[in-house]
């Protein structure tokens, strides 16, 4: 039996039903659909939120920690200028007493200047038993190690709790336009060569025998000075047994000289000898001047 065929009116009011029909099926659906869609949509706004806010959190804290540690580094690098720009206090040694002749002593102690940057000038003064030595000038290069004297000292007696006093200490820079690098500096002005040390007791004077040091010293620098002194220590088993000091005159670049030093009292039979130069090369009146210039002594 054939269904009677609808009017088109009918068919399209069918389509019409059928659609809503399909729409009303499908809308909890598309409900469902939306409520996930927000729900991921939120979410992700949330992990977004969450992960901003710790993140800013997270990179402030390391911003700080940072800021914080570039704080320390400057403070370290302000703490080091500061420390470049003044000067570390001199290292001064025990203060020791050898015979020089049967009625005088030669006292001595060492000095070290730990600076490398800085020199400095100052008076000294030994005291020990109730004897105070002559005041004498002393001085010491960037770096140095030497030796403060007094010799020929008279006493009654072998000084006791013998000690060193510096006095009227005054610093002096280094000019880095002058010396822009002071080892390199020092090392060229003070260029002596010293060879053949040797100490001998083969002279006698009145039956008492008496000791000699000799050598020869080169001036290698490529300067001129008028009185260089150079200062001779006896050792023997790496104790000091005498010291002393050698002066040369009008030592001009290049020259050799043949040095002796005589030595009094009591005499080892053998000892080894170090002779080292004591000039301060940052005095200019310490250079004789050039070859074919006026060369009358500036200190005179």
């Amino acid at each position: 039996m054939i269904p009677p065929a609808l009017s088109p009116e009918l068919q399209a009011i069918e389509r019409e039903h059928r659609r809503g029909i399909r729409l009303l099926a499908a809308r909890p659906l598309v409900v469902r659909c939306g409520i996930i869609l927000a729900v991921v949509v939120n979410s992700g706004m949330l992990v977004f939120f969450v992960v901003t806010v710790v993140g800013y959190i997270i990179s402030g804290s390391f911003a700080e920690l940072r800021a914080a540690a570039t704080v320390k580094n400057n403070i370290v690098s302000m703490h080091a200028v500061a420390q470049g720009s003044v000067a570390q206090v001199l290292v001064v040694g025990a203060a020791k007493v050898v015979q020089g002749t049967p009625t005088s002593y030669d006292l001595y102690a060492t000095l070290q200047n730990p600076n490398t940057e800085w020199y400095a000038t100052f008076t000294y003064t030994f005291h020990g038993g109730g004897m105070i030595s002559r005041t004498e000038k002393g001085f010491v290069m960037p770096g140095e190690k030497k030796y403060m004297l007094a010799l020929g000292v008279r006493a009654d007696a072998r000084p006791a709790a013998l000690s060193v006093a510096l006095e009227n200490i005054v610093w002096h820079r280094v000019n880095r336009h002058e010396a822009p690098n002071s080892a390199e500096w020092l090392a060229q002005h003070g260029n002596f060569v010293i060879t053949s040390p040797t100490y001998t007791t083969d002279i006698t004077l009145a039956t008492q025998p008496i000791g000699r040091t000799a050598f020869t010293v080169t001036n290698a620098s490529a300067y001129s000075y008028w009185e260089p002194q150079f200062t001779v220590i006896l050792e023997r088993a790496g104790a000091t047994v005498g010291i002393a000091q050698a002066t040369v005159s009008s030592f001009g670049a290049g020259e050799k000289r043949d040095v002796e030093v005589r030595w009094y009292g009591e005499l080892p039979s053998s000892a080894t000898v170090t002779v080292v130069p004591e000039i301060n090369y940052f005095d200019p009146l310490t250079y004789m001047a050039p070859q074919g210039a006026q060369s009358a002594d500036p200190r005179e």
